[in-house]
């Protein structure tokens, strides 16, 4: 598989832990990055600029057009990092699901309840029909990523990505991968993922989100594992220090 990345220069303030923990986790891999034309990004990618005029699904379309449409991409936003190692094994079982077209798209995290298990591997389950397609890392054709930014209206991301239904979406084979007794809930809407362990999603209205992912977060920035009772005894010592004077 390759790295394809979307972002925009407005989120240029996360590419320094995007590439941190891409190089990290996933350093061996051919990567792609979606662009505005105003920006600048790392040199080890392949970069493809986009109209930034253009609405968010004509954006992607203009920039797909560019790509072999039977290569198979880990397509991405860029604050949904790695904190983790990927089960690489895995990836590369889901990679050749995908090249061989046993199925269209697989997304690496379960994010609905009560969901059927699919027969082509045990780690699948089916995607719900209300939303067979949604902004998280997703291993996909080009070919078939390019018929989903066709097919489905939407003026802007939010839209899109509430319209991806078996209206819009007909035939399409969509999974997610989920390990029963391994991946727990986080939140109220999704689950977190062992096969590909990010964080999903690390902004929300311009602001990290640590009410999901503050462990995960502070790992990250401080680059090392983060001690949450050394961290608030520093902090209390910090304040006895202050209160002496």
């Amino acid at each position: 598989m390759k790295i394809l990345l979307y972002t925009h220069s407005d989120y240029s303030w996360v590419w320094k832990y995007w590439h941190q923990q891409t190089d990290k986790y996933l350093n061996d891999y051919e990567k792609i990055c979606l662009v505005n034309s105003n920006s600048l990004f790392k040199d080890d990618y392949q970069l493809i600029k986009y109209d930034d005029s253009k609405n968010y699904r004509h954006r992607i379309l203009s920039c797909l057009e560019r790509l072999n449409d039977n290569d198979v991409v880990l397509f991405c936003h860029e604050d949904m990092f790695l904190y983790d190692q990927p089960k690489y094994s895995l990836l590369q079982d889901f990679t050749s699901l995908i090249l061989n077209d046993k199925c269209d798209t697989i997304k690496l995290v379960r994010a609905f309840d009560n969901l059927d298990k699919s027969n082509i591997h045990e780690k699948l389950f089916k995607n719900p029909e209300k939303q067979l397609f949604s902004i998280q890392p997703t291993l996909i054709k080009i070919k078939t990523l390019k018929y989903i930014y066709k097919m489905v209206p939407g003026d802007n991301i939010w839209e899109f990505e509430a319209n991806t239904s078996k209206k819009y979406l007909k035939d399409l084979i969509s999974l997610c991968s989920f390990s029963i007794g391994v991946d727990k809930k986080r939140g109220k809407f999704h689950y977190d993922s062992s096969v590909y362990p990010y964080i999903c999603t690390a902004v929300i209205k311009g602001k990290w989100n640590y009410k999901e992912y503050k462990k995960e977060l502070f790992e990250i920035f401080y680059n090392k594992r983060f001690n949450y009772f050394s961290y608030y005894l520093s902090r209390i010592n910090i304040l006895k220090l202050y209160s002496l004077f």
